[in-house]
């Protein structure tokens, strides 16, 4: 099986594990990145160090990205110094490079273990795939729900369009809140809810999804495989403890934009 730009990764191979031998363990990830670039010089390897890029939308700024290295024009570098493997936010982290940079491929790098730990990340754009149930909530939604329900609809479906799949929850939370402003659609973020135990008030949460217009909860994931029933279950309890009706959870998964009505 041939690897994309297979010749270019073995090149960065070399220096990872020159690096790590020369170095040794239980250093930061400044000291290795300082010592790979020291690495990438004398052996004439084309690389950025620690490059920006912004994502935006509607002309506003949602974040700012920053990829360790960048490798000869057209590979992502992530370094890490963990003493564990690699966990999920650093997959997503690097998914949301590749996609920001418009990359093929990129390659997280552990320097924390007794040996280098290497794993390529592929990445290519999806289609533009869309599954919507609102099965769940058809029978309860009043004139007023569905307007706002089609304005959200709307509203997430445009994000989609223009995004696509790859950025993290919070960053698609972000950009729809961005598109909320635009549309000029209400919204409530961290909503106060008072939680119940046998008639007295034993906290006050304040939950992740936004407050659509003090009727509908959206909750927003990305990068899952599907909606579970722990997400609905969850927006069931808000639902029941705010005394509303309706909620919505997209899921911008890992192959398709998942949108799904939930009922109290």
């Amino acid at each position: 099986m041939e690897f994309i730009y297979g010749d270019l990764t073995e090149e960065l191979i070399g220096c990872f594990f020159k690096v790590h031998n020369t170095a040794g363990v239980g250093y930061d990830e400044p000291t290795y990145h300082k010592a790979l670039e020291r690495c990438f010089l004398k052996k004439g390897i084309d690389h950025r160090s620690k490059e920006h890029k912004t994502l935006f939308h509607r002309g506003r700024k949602v974040r700012e990205y920053e990829a360790d290295f960048i490798a000869f024009d057209k590979i992502i570098l992530e370094l890490k110094s963990l003493q564990s493997g690699f966990i999920k936010p650093n997959y997503v982290q690097i998914i949301s490079e590749l996609k920001l940079w418009q990359m093929q491929l990129g390659l997280l790098v552990n320097f924390g273990l007794q040996k280098v730990e290497i794993e390529r990340i592929p990445f290519t754009e999806k289609d533009k795939a869309v599954r919507e149930n609102y099965d769940y909530i058809k029978d309860c939604i009043t004139g007023q729900d569905r307007k706002i329900l089609a304005d959200l609809r709307e509203a997430i479906l445009y994000v989609f369009e223009v995004h696509g799949l790859g950025y993290n929850d919070v960053i698609c939370r972000q950009i729809l809140e961005k598109e909320l402003d635009f549309r000029q659609i209400k919204f409530q973020n961290r909503t106060p809810i008072e939680v119940n135990y046998e008639g007295e008030i034993i906290s006050v949460f304040k939950m992740k999804p936004l407050l659509i217009e003090n009727r509908i909860i959206c909750d927003i994931k990305a990068l899952h495989e599907k909606i579970d029933f722990y997400d609905i279950a969850k927006i069931q309890s808000y639902l029941r403890a705010l005394n509303l009706k309706i909620g919505i959870i997209a899921n911008f998964g890992k192959t398709d934009l998942e949108i799904r009505g939930i009922r109290a």
